[in-house]
C-alpha cells in the first residue's frame, strides 16, 4: 500500500466509502527520515519578553513538506522555551537574527512594528560581479514573473508591489563582491530579486539563478553536485546581520548583531584567496 492509503475494516478504499457507526479506519502513514538539518540555533539577546536567537543557514522556521521536528520553531520550544515564537521568517538557507516574543501581545506589537517599517534591518550577501557604484538604490516593483517556467518566481516587473533596498559595497574579490543590503520594504526574496536585477545574483541562489534550468535540476533532484557548482555554494549568500528596533515594553532602542556565520566567512576568504587578495 502506498503512504497515505486508507483502510475501511480492513479494505483498501481506492476512491470513496459511505461509513457507518463502528466502522474502523487505519490510514497507512510509514516513518520518514527528515532530511538533516543545522541545529545550532543560539540564544543573541534578551530583555522583558524579546529574544534574539540565531537561526542557522540550513534549518526551515516552520514545519514543511518533509520537515516536521527539524524547524527553527520546534527547536526553539525544545531548548529555548515553548513560550517563545517568532514574530517574522527567514527563508530556510538565510542564517541570521529571527526575534521572537514570549506573550502574543508582544509578538502583536513587533509585528505592527515590522509592518509599519519601524524596524531597521541589515543584511550580508556574497555575489557574484563587482558594482559600478559603491552605494544604490534598487526601486524596481516585485510580481509574478507570469513567463517562467518557475511558478513560485518573482521578479521586478510593470504593476508589481512596490518595493525599496539600499546596497553598499564593503568589499570586492575578483569577479565578487561583499554587499550590505538594507531592506526598506518586505517583499518575498526581495533582496535575492533586487541584486539579481542589478546583475548581482547571490552565490547559492538556485532560484534567481540566471539559467532556470539549476532550479528545475533543484527541485527534480536536490542539491546536486551540478546545481552546487553553477550556483557556486551549497546554500543561499545571505546572513540577516543587524536588526535595529524599540523593544515593545520599555521603549528602549535596541540594537541586535550576528556576525557573519563560519561558512560565509570562509568563503569569502577564499575568494579573496583566489583574487590574490
Amino acid at each position: 500500500m502506498a503512504a497515505g492509503g486508507l483502510l475501511v475494516n480492513g479494505r483498501v478504499v481506492k476512491n470513496a466509502a459511505r461509513l457507518r457507526a463502528g466502522d474502523q479506519l487505519l490510514l497507512y502513514a510509514p516513518k520518514t527520515v527528515e532530511p538533516e538539518v543545522d541545529r545550532g540555533v543560539r540564544m543573541l539577546w534578551e530583555e522583558d519578553g524579546v529574544m534574539a536567537i540565531f537561526k542557522p543557514g540550513n534549518l526551515p522556521m516552520h514545519e514543511n513538506g518533509p520537515y516536521r521536528k527539524n524547524t527553527f520553531t520546534a527547536i526553539v520550544w525544545q531548548e529555548i522555551g515553548r513560550q517563545w515564537s517568532a514574530v517574522h521568517r527567514l527563508d530556510r538557507e538565510t542564517s541570521g537574527i529571527v526575534l521572537c516574543g514570549n506573550t502574543s501581545q508582544i509578538r502583536a506589537q513587533l509585528a505592527q512594528d515590522l509592518a509599519q517599517r519601524k524596524m531597521h534591518k541589515e543584511y550580508l550577501a556574497i555575489a557574484r560581479g563587482v558594482p559600478q557604484s559603491s552605494a544604490w538604490r534598487s526601486e524596481g516593483a516585485i510580481g509574478d514573473l507570469v513567463d517562467s517556467a518557475i511558478r513560485i518566481k518573482k521578479w521586478v516587473v510593470p504593476g508589481g508591489l512596490s518595493a525599496l533596498t539600499e546596497f553598499t559595497v564593503l568589499d570586492t574579490a575578483g569577479d565578487s563582491c561583499l554587499l550590505e543590503a538594507r531592506p526598506k520594504t518586505g517583499r518575498t526574496n526581495q533582496i535575492r530579486i533586487h541584486a539579481a536585477y542589478a546583475g548581482h545574483a547571490l552565490y547559492g541562489d538556485k532560484l534567481y539563478h540566471p539559467d532556470e534550468a539549476v532550479f528545475l535540476e533543484y527541485f527534480a533532484h536536490g542539491q546536486t553536485s551540478n546545481v552546487t557548482a553553477r550556483t557556486g555554494f551549497p546554500r543561499l549568500c545571505l546572513h540577516a546581520k543587524a536588526l535595529t528596533f524599540n523593544h515593545p515594553v520599555n521603549g528602549r532602542e535596541v540594537r541586535v548583531e550576528a556576525p557573519m556565520p563560519t561558512d560565509m566567512a570562509t568563503f569569502w576568504t577564499v575568494l579573496q584567496a583566489g583574487s590574490g587578495q
